[in-house]
C-alpha cells in the first residue's frame, strides 16, 4: 500500500489533504516522527538506531490511507470487515478457553486461561477496549435490532478484555467508555446515557474485583505499595514480580535521563544506555530494549525535546478526535477514543511503537479524520 501510494502520487495528496485539515496534529506528528532520524546524529548506538528508525515506516502509511478513507464506501467497507474480524476472533478466545483450539504458544501470553486468540496480551485489551467504546457509541446512534446488536458485541468484548491478563488493557477500556459517556451527556444532556454507562461501570468493578484478573490486579498493588505477603498464589508472584520489574526499569530510565535531560542518549541509545549505567553501579546485566513505558523512553532518547514533542502530539491527535460533535459523526469518534488510548497505553508500554497495536490505531484513526475531512470538503 504505502509502495502504490508512493508510485501513484496518493501518498503527497495525503500529506498536502492532512496539512491543510489538521495542520497542528500534522506539524506535531512531523516533529515527533523528524527526531527519530535526527537523533541518530547524536546517539551512542547508532547501529541499534538504524533499527529503531526502521520500525517506524509504518507511519509513513497514513497519508495514503487518509485518502483512501475519504470515499465512503471503503471507510464503511474497512470497518464492517474490521469489526468482523474482531468478532470472529472472540469466537476463537471462546473456543480457546473451553480447550478446543490451542495455539501451542505461536502467539505470546494467548492461552487458555489468558484468552486473546490471534492477537497479543499486550495488545488485546487496546484494541477491544476502543472497539467496544466506539460500539457503545454507535449503539447510540442506532435504533432497534442495531442498537442491540452493537451493545451486545460491545459487552461481549468488555468481558474478554477483562477475563484476559492485560491491566493495561483494563485501563484503556474504563477510560475509553468514559470517554463516550461524558461527550454524549455534554452533547445531550441526556442523563439516562450517565446511569446507563454508570451501571456499565459498576459491573465492570465487580467483575475486576471478583473475576480472573482480580489477583493480577491484586498483586500489582502489592508491589506499588510494597504490602506484598510472603505467601501469595502464582498469578499474584507473576504480577508482583511484572510491577516490581517494571518499577526497576523505571528508576533506572529516570537516572539516566538525569545524566542527558536535555537531548538524551539520541535514537537506539537505550540499550547501551542501560548497560553503561549497570555497569558504572554494579548492578546485574539485564538486555533492556525499551523500559516499557512511552514517556521515560522518549526522555531517555531525546531529553526534553523529545518528551514535551511526545506531550504535543499526545494534545493535538486528542484535539483533532473530540474538538467537534461525536453526535452526529459515527467514525470521527474513533480518533478521539485512539489519542486517548495510545496515552494510556504509553503509561506500561511503548505504545507509538509495537507493530499491532499502533497500526491498528492508524488504520482507524485515519477512518476517523477522513470522514471529518471529507465533510469540510
Amino acid at each position: 500500500m504505502l509502495a502504490a501510494g508512493l508510485f501513484s502520487g496518493l501518498w503527497w495528496q495525503g500529506v498536502v489533504s492532512f496539512c491543510h485539515h489538521y495542520r497542528l496534529l500534522f506539524m506535531a506528528l512531523f516533529v515527533y516522527l523528524l527526531l527519530v532520524p535526527l537523533g541518530l546524529m547524536w546517539s551512542i548506538d547508532p547501529h541499534w538506531g538504524g533499527r529503531i528508525l526502521g520500525r517506524h515506516w509504518f507511519w509513513l502509511t497514513l497519508p495514503v490511507m487518509l485518502v483512501l478513507l475519504t470515499d465512503t464506501k471503503a471507510r464503511r467497507l474497512l470497518l464492517a470487515t474490521l469489526s468482523l474480524g474482531l468478532t470472529l476472533n472472540l469466537v476463537y478466545c471462546v473456543l480457546q478457553m473451553v480447550g478446543i483450539v490451542d495455539l501451542g504458544g505461536v502467539v505470546a501470553g494467548s492461552t487458555a486461561g489468558n484468552a486473546t486468540g490471534r492477537i497479543g496480551h499486550t495488545s488485546f485489551g487496546f484494541i477491544y477496549g476502543i472497539w467496544a467504546a466506539w460500539l457503545l457509541h454507535l449503539g447510540m446512534q442506532k435504533n432497534g435490532w442495531l442498537r442491540s446488536s452493537c451493545w451486545l458485541l460491545a459487552m461481549w468484548a468488555l468481558f474478554m478484555v477483562f477475563m484476559a491478563q492485560g491491566k493495561s488493557g483494563y485501563l484503556v477500556a474504563f477510560v475509553a467508555i468514559a470517554l463516550v459517556a461524558a461527550k454524549w451527556l455534554r452533547e445531550t444532556g441526556n442523563r439516562r446515557v450517565l446511569f446507563g454507562l454508570l451501571a456499565l461501570f459498576l459491573l465492570l468493578s465487580i467483575f475486576m474485583a471478583t473475576g480472573p484478573g482480580q489477583e493480577r490486579l491484586v498483586g500489582t498493588w502489592q508491589a506499588l505499595t510494597g504490602t506484598a505477603p510472603q505467601a501469595m498464589d502464582y498469578e499474584e508472584q507473576i504480577a508482583v514480580s511484572s510491577a516490581t520489574a517494571r518499577l526497576a526499569w523505571w528508576k533506572i530510565s529516570y537516572q539516566i535521563w538525569l545524566q542527558y535531560p536535555v537531548l538524551g542518549v539520541g535514537t537506539g541509545g537505550f540499550p547501551q544506555a542501560v548497560l553503561k549505567w549497570q555497569a558504572s553501579h554494579g548492578a546485574a546485566v539485564m538486555h533492556l530494549v525499551h523500559p516499557h513505558n512511552q514517556y521515560l523512553l522518549v526522555m531517555v532518547r531525546w531529553g526534553l525535546l523529545g518528551f514535551f514533542s511526545l506531550l504535543a502530539l499526545f494534545y493535538f491527535w486528542l484535539a483533532a478526535g473530540m474538538s467537534q460533535p461525536w453526535r452526529s459523526s459515527s467514525v470521527l469518534p474513533l480518533a478521539g477514543l485512539t489519542g486517548v488510548a495510545l496515552l494510556i497505553h504509553g503509561l506500561s508500554s511503548a505504545s507509538l511503537e509495537e507493530h499491532f497495536s499502533t497500526i491498528f490505531a492508524l488504520v482507524v484513526t485515519a477512518a476517523g479524520l477522513s470522514e471529518s475531512m471529507a465533510e469540510r470538503a
